[in-house]
């Protein structure tokens, strides 16, 4: 086409209504031509799909990669916006599952240079790894959520979810992650017979008083004051002149009564995720 197509040509091309021979016919010469690319480019059919193809190119270019945790959860049926807001949890991404890791391996390092000693300096030498496992679920619900830690957190104050349910789908989530991690190392435990799982009942305790004390406090400090209260308590257990008391029948009773209040506690003061969200919203 050597000359300009007419008005009601480049319209009916820019409103997708011309027969394939002539659309192609008019792309050609559009193509090359800047005057004739203007008032297609003016015609409201264009500048609408125009848009909204600009709007979903930008959309897919700044839309952040799910990562490795979120897509794993989808993987195994979550909803999409369930798993965004699980992924975006601070103690479940790799560097901090890494760190647990590390924290967690130093205690099994230290009952496996007992491991040959004398069975009381054997069973002594366990206690690096029972003193530490119940603290990784109680710091990985400290920094689940909150302003401070969670990136996300703006988006999550303002998704539908209940503030009560969102905590807990996260709190669950990394308290049985990081449980399961706690108890494949302990397995590799030398000589530890029962005490392989002894600490299992002390950190949902202490998690779970965490996310008690949080309706109170921030959960960074509820947290912090778990752990505190963990290890002058545990201290006080060993003062004696037997070893690992706290993780006796005694201390599971003890452990069981707490977690039990914990969670009459949690029942009561639901509301109160709901209207520090509405504070911080």
């Amino acid at each position: 086409m050597t000359c300009h197509p007419s008005p009601e040509m480049l319209f009916g091309y820019g409103a997708d209504r011309l027969p394939a021979s002539q659309a192609w016919s008019v792309e050609a010469h559009v193509g090359g031509c800047g005057e004739c690319r203007r008032f297609v480019g003016s015609v409201p059919e264009v500048s609408g799909r125009l848009e909204a193809i600009w709007e979903a190119t930008v959309e897919q270019i700044d839309a952040p990669r799910p990562r490795l945790v979120e897509r794993g959860l989808q993987a195994a049926g979550l909803p999409e916006h369930v798993a965004r807001l699980l992924g975006a949890t601070p103690s479940l991404t790799v560097p901090w599952l890494l760190a647990v890791v590390a924290v967690l391996g130093f205690g099994l390092a230290m009952a496996w240079s007992s491991a040959a000693a004398p069975p009381a300096a054997a069973r002594a030498g366990l206690f690096p790894f029972l003193l530490l496992a119940p603290l990784v679920p109680v710091a990985g619900v400290a920094v689940a959520f909150g302003p401070v830690v969670d990136p996300a957190y703006e988006v999550a104050v303002a998704s539908p979810f209940h503030g009560f349910r969102l905590l807990l789908i996260r709190t669950v989530a990394v308290v049985a992650t990081s449980m399961t991690l706690a108890l494949g190392m302990a397995l590799l435990l030398p000589n530890a017979g029962l005490l392989t799982a002894a600490w299992i009942l002390p950190g949902l305790a202490l998690a779970s008083t965490a996310l008690a004390a949080s309706t109170f406090m921030s959960s960074q400090l509820a947290g912090a004051g778990s752990g505190v209260v963990w290890l002058v308590g545990v201290a006080a257990a060993e003062a004696g002149p037997e070893t690992l008391v706290a993780f006796g029948w005694t201390g599971q009773l003890v452990f069981t009564v707490a977690l039990a209040a914990a969670m009459v506690v949690l029942a009561l003061r639901r509301e109160s995720f709901e209207i520090s969200r509405r504070r911080r919203a």
